[in-house]
């Protein structure tokens, strides 16, 4: 079921949320853009969990400087979209068709279903979504 929310939507994946903490001026004058246009910014409900091991284990960010980080991302407006058993089923089903990994292949699930756009710098990720009628945001 997809359904269109009137407002741009836009699906982050934990490659640009690294991008953002990271301070790649780019993609934060992006976040700001989206921001100042009131687009909805979603995530699947994996998503922090995903941030935070690439923060602590990717980056070796101390666990407190992780939680701050966390938070001040999650304060710029993201929205987590938990589509359970039925958003789940459908990343499985792209995962396989792509290649991709279950998670990974979440993100491009959420933006069909919502009829939105995918923010990623994961180029097997973005090749897919293209393929699935994702636009991907540049």
């Amino acid at each position: 079921m997809t359904f269109s929310l009137g407002v741009r939507a836009v699906v982050i994946d934990a490659s640009v949320a690294m991008a953002v903490l990271a301070g790649e001026a780019s993609w934060v004058a992006r976040m700001r853009r989206w921001a100042e246009a009131d687009a909805m910014l979603l995530v699947p409900a994996h998503f922090p969990v995903e941030v935070a091991n690439a923060l602590v284990r990717g980056t070796q960010t101390p666990a407190a400087e992780a939680a701050s980080r966390l938070e001040r991302l999650f304060a710029a407006g993201f929205e987590t979209a938990d589509r359970g058993l039925p958003g789940l089923l459908g990343g499985i089903e792209l995962a396989e068709r792509h290649r991709l990994t279950v998670y990974d292949s979440l993100y491009i699930d959420l933006a069909l279903d919502i009829d939105g756009e995918l923010a990623t710098l994961d180029r097997d990720l973005a090749t897919a979504a293209v393929a699935e009628g994702v636009t991907v945001a540049a």
